[in-house]
């Protein structure tokens, strides 16, 4: 087992990644790891972790985290023990990065006649480095010590990499890293001086002086000193040559580890298909069934009572999808009937919607000729909607095939309805073979054996078993439900109670056949558990989707006698509770049963929400405190999976019928950056409006909604709004202190001013936020700040300032770890090279830029990309491959809903245009006037010096014609736009095309 904590946590045991649920669990983990084998308190745990905001019972709250931990990453060298004082972690020091780590600083610092050996163990130390240490806990106060040692040793060890480097006389191979550690660090004296005698020795004595001058410079304007010593000796003998600085060591073949960058995270996925946690039984043919009847028909819906298994049986027959198709699975369960349909799809799709009230019409082009399946799982209580929503795809949508689930049809043209049947039934008299041979009979047997080992259909229960399975009409989840007491009940004892229960359900309100033998299973399994088993089972229901141990526990156990872990174990075996893949949750009708019977006892529905609401404003701070490092697409993936309980929190927080409107205003807040990086802009400014209006709020909530509406404003071109809002951000934040609050909201102000065509105002809240992240030590936000200046100083027609801004940014950016901020800091270099002639460069940069955006699934980093190369391919000139480039940035800036991207893409396409269709360029231009008009959105200088260079030209090809031209742009849809520029380049609109060509751009 090993636990690698220089980067992102992770797990492995025999070389596999064991997954370990991020926030609490993770934060835990680290915790009892930095005690290096001395037990923590109980109460420091809870301390640590809660903080102010503990659950009703702490300490089972922290014995359900640590049991989570024992079951997951338990192992030969790594357990949780008990001590008398608290809990202590047992693990190998050789299975710990950060432990061996310490010990190859210690051995190369050793080795000091050695040089060989100490260039290997430091070079060995720094691979161990993945990105930056403990980033689960970097904000915890725990963690800050062995954060502060980590980094020390981390800089010692490249001080040591580089002395041996020089010493063995292979100064060529340490200038790169020493150039940048020196911009890292600039008061290490030793990097400085390791430096300059480096570049002496390769034949630059100027630059070694000039090396020694910046140091001193450095020292003497931000803290008052002088050089040591060692520096000034070091510039003494550069200045006479000394012969002494030559003396080095025969070269050695001295093979090193030389660290690499960290993997680039996978993208993260939209909803996956849901996972098989059990054998499908009896269902071969109508897998092949619904697979032909998708392949013939665009609109299949199977229908069925609850507990047929359509929901099973779709996702078996999607699950292997034709080459090329994509699958997306979206579950409507959670969704409120007549509302929020299309914000569950966009969600199944990787959408994002900008706008709630033309919600269809963006999927339909964001799907628009792509090949795939969409799935609408359990529709009957939103079918309308559905429907609606189904035609409109499908009409603009050829590529696209919808198979959904519900009890009644969609009633949609082309409709092919598909009735999923019960298991087929054996006769009770007909023997065991006959028995045996009933699907429904060998689902019972395959659940009954899970239960009870050593299960098996003889001639003594063969005719009980069938028995049950006729009462229960062959239903797969009441035959599961059934089987699952058969650890405890007999085959025949089973029988006998469902037989009692059938008869008073039909006697009480006339219900027979599947939906009876349904009922008879639920209400007959909830008759065999304890009052606090079905206290939690009920509970259970406040949950809209998959939740995970804790989150059960926590939410669901309060104040019951029982244990909670224990009960919801107990549930699992009954099979009234799903797990698979570390997380628990409810089929739709066990979960209407429970609502049903919960909604009964007012109070304690309110009590449980209220527990769910406050888990989940915990969880979604968790992920904002760490989403934008080393761990995004980790945290991503948590907060997709969480999405429907989110919404359900804020539902309850701010529209319930008793609202927690602090509660509601901290989520809200939490989710305002991932919502800004979905692309979820109208589910964004929705809750922000409703939490703003539930205030008023404490001066810290206050200023995060502030800011919370200025970003949103901002990305959807509504500039002065958001300049208003984020300059009441920032002095709120300011008022408090809150340090890094303030640097965030000058940053998106600065942005605001900037769009706005003021770029020396623009530059003066950016360098006050830089300085003030910069004195926070956050790196994310400095190099973020870092990359949005040099943005500025670009409009200024300053490139050297630009490029030594993105220089120290991309080293800042490496360490901070945040992909998706490493790929505005690339397309920025880009657009610095465009400008300065570097056309090559700047092609190879943003096809780099394009590549990390659309790995990390970031859609305007995307657009922005696209525009970048649609310039490249201008100054190539090949206005065919601009125009490819720039109608996907066009079209991602629509789906997006994202004015000014729209405004700049049409720009640069009516450039593309203007040599071959002079008549369309103009009505672009006209209808890019028309978005900056309505929007405010002033030109930047860069935009403008573009404009001026080749709009005149097109006003003197068009003569009077022009105006006209640009008036009829102005009045024509933008789709309509795009569609007439399309066909120009439809031959090579695939993705690949939009890469400048190998003998072009490098």
């Amino acid at each position: 087992m090993d636990l690698l904590v220089l980067g992102p946590l992770e797990v492995r045991r025999d070389g596999r990644p064991v997954p370990v649920r991020r926030g609490r669990p993770r934060r835990l983990l680290l915790s009892l790891l930095l005690r290096r084998g001395d037990p923590v308190p109980q109460e420091t745990l809870v301390d640590q972790l809660w903080g102010d905001e503990l659950p009703g019972d702490a300490d089972n709250a922290l014995h359900v985290l640590v049991s989570y931990l024992r079951r997951t990453v338990s192992g030969e060298r790594l357990r949780i023990d008990r001590a008398p004082t608290g809990y202590r972690l047992v693990v190998d020091p050789g299975g710990v990065d950060a432990f061996r780590f310490e010990e190859l600083v210690a051995r190369a610092t050793a080795a000091e006649d050695d040089p060989a050996a100490r260039l290997r163990a430091a070079a060995e130390a720094l691979s161990l480095w993945r990105g930056p240490a403990l980033a689960e806990a970097a904000d915890d106060a725990f963690a800050q010590g062995d954060l502060a040692r980590l980094g020390e040793l981390r800089v010692q060890a490249h001080e040591l990499r580089g002395a041996a480097l020089l010493a063995l006389g292979r100064h060529d191979e340490a200038l790169p890293d020493l150039g940048r550690l020196v911009r890292e660090h600039p008061f290490r004296e030793r990097l400085h001086g390791q430096l300059a005698l480096a570049l002496y020795r390769a034949g630059r004595q100027a630059d070694a002086l000039a090396a020694l001058d910046r140091v001193r410079s450095a020292l003497a304007e931000e803290l008052g000193l002088d050089p040591g010593p060692q520096l000034q000796e070091l510039g003494r003998q550069v200045l006479r040559q000394d012969p002494g600085l030559d003396a080095v060591p025969a070269r050695r073949a001295v093979p090193a580890v030389v660290p690499g960058p960290p993997p680039a995270p996978q993208s993260p996925a939209a909803p996956e298909v849901p996972a098989a946690l059990t054998s499908l039984v009896g269902r071969g043919d109508d897998v092949a069934a619904v697979r032909g009847a998708l392949a013939s028909h665009r609109l299949l819906t199977l229908t069925g009572p609850g507990g047929a298994g359509k929901t099973r049986l779709a996702a078996e027959a999607v699950r292997a999808p034709a080459p090329g198709a994509a699958v997306w699975w979206a579950d409507l369960g959670a969704v409120p009937a007549g509302a929020g349909v299309e914000a569950a799809v966009a969600a199944a799709t990787g959408t994002g919607l900008a706008s709630a009230e033309d919600a269809a019409a963006e999927l339909r082009r964001w799907v628009g000729t792509r090949e795939a399946v969409l799935v609408l799982d359990t529709c009957e209580h939103v079918a309308d909607a559905a429907g609606r929503l189904v035609a409109v795809l499908l009409a603009g949508c050829p590529g696209l095939r919808v198979l959904a689930t519900s009890r009644r049809p969609l009633g949609v043209p082309g409709e092919l309805v598909r009735p999923v049947p019960p298991l087929a039934l054996p006769d009770p008299a007909g023997g065991l073979a006959v028995v045996a041979a009933s699907p429904a009979v060998r689902l019972f047997c395959d659940r009954a054996a899970a239960v009870r080992p050593g299960f098996v259909l003889d001639e003594g229960n063969a005719g009980d078993v069938a028995t049950v399975c006729r009462l229960l009409d062959g239903l797969p989840l009441a035959i599961e439900l059934a089987a699952g007491h058969a650890a405890a009940l007999s085959p025949r004892k089973t029988a006998e109670l469902l037989g009692d229960r059938l008869r008073l359900l039909g006697d009480g309100d006339g219900r027979s056949g599947r939906h009876a033998g349904l009922r008879a299973a639920v209400d007959w399994s909830y008759g065999l558990l304890s009052e606090d088993e079905a206290r939690f089972l009920d509970r259970l229901s406040v949950f809209a989707g998959a939740f995970p141990l804790e989150a059960g526990v926590e939410v669901a156990g309060a104040g019951l006698r029982a244990d909670g872990l224990r009960l919801l174990l107990s549930l699992v075996r009954q099979s009234l509770v799903t797990a698979g893949d570390d997380r628990f949750r409810l089929l739709d009708t066990i979960r209407a049963a429970a609502a049903a019977r919960l909604a009964a006892a007012p109070d304690d529905a309110l009590a449980a929400a209220d527990r769910h609401a406050r888990w989940y404003a915990g969880f979604a701070e968790d992920a904002d405190r760490t989403i934008r490092g080393a761990d995004q697409a980790g945290w991503l993936a948590e907060l997709r999976t969480a999405r429907a309980d989110l919404r359900a929190a804020l539902q309850h927080c701010l529209r319930g019928p008793r609202p927690l409107p602090a509660l509601g205003a901290r989520i809200v807040c939490s989710l305002s950056w991932w919502w800004s990086y979905e692309g979820s802009f109208a589910e964004a400014r929705t809750w922000i409006a409703e939490a703003r209006a539930a205030g008023p709020h404490e001066p810290g909530t206050d200023a995060r909604l502030h800011l919370a509406a200025g970003m949103h404003a901002e990305s959807v071109g509504e500039l002065r709004v958001a300049e208003e809002e984020c300059a009441e951000a920032a002095a709120g934040f300011a008022a408090i202190g809150d340090v890094r609050g303030e640097a965030r909201s000058l940053l998106h102000l600065g942005t605001a001013r900037w769009a706005l065509g003021r770029p020396a105002e623009a530059a003066a809240a950016q360098d006050r936020s830089v300085a003030l992240s910069r004195s926070a030590r956050h790196d994310s936000g400095l190099g973020l700040g870092l990359v949005l200046r040099a943005r500025t100083a670009l409009d200024q027609a300053d490139t050297v300032l630009a490029r030594d801004l993105l220089l120290e940014a991309r080293h800042v950016l490496r360490r901070a770890g945040d992909r998706h901020l490493v790929g505005l800091c690339l397309d920025q270099h880009a657009r610095t090279c465009l400008a300065d002639g570097a056309v090559a460069e700047a092609g190879v940069l943003a096809r780099e830029g394009l590549d990390v955006f659309e790995s990390v699934a970031y859609p305007e980093g995307v657009t922005a990309s696209l525009q970048t190369l649609g310039q490249v391919h201008l100054a190539l000139g090949d206005p065919a491959a601009a125009t490819r480039a720039l109608l996907r940035a066009a079209a991602t800036a629509v789906d997006l809903g994202h004015r000014a991207a729209l405004t700049e893409s049409l720009e640069l396409l009516a450039e593309a245009a203007a040599g071959a269709d002079p008549g369309a360029a103009a009505g672009l231009l006209g209808h890019a006037e028309l978005l900056r008009t309505a929007g405010g959105l002033a030109r930047t200088a860069a935009q403008r010096r573009r404009l001026d260079g080749w709009q005149p030209r097109l006003r003197r090809t068009l003569g009077e014609r022009y105006a006209a031209e640009t008036t009829a742009g102005s009045l024509e849809s933008v789709e309509d736009l795009l569609a007439a520029v399309r066909p120009a380049t439809a031959a090579g609109s695939r993705r690949g095309d939009t890469a400048p060509s190998p003998g072009s751009a490098g």
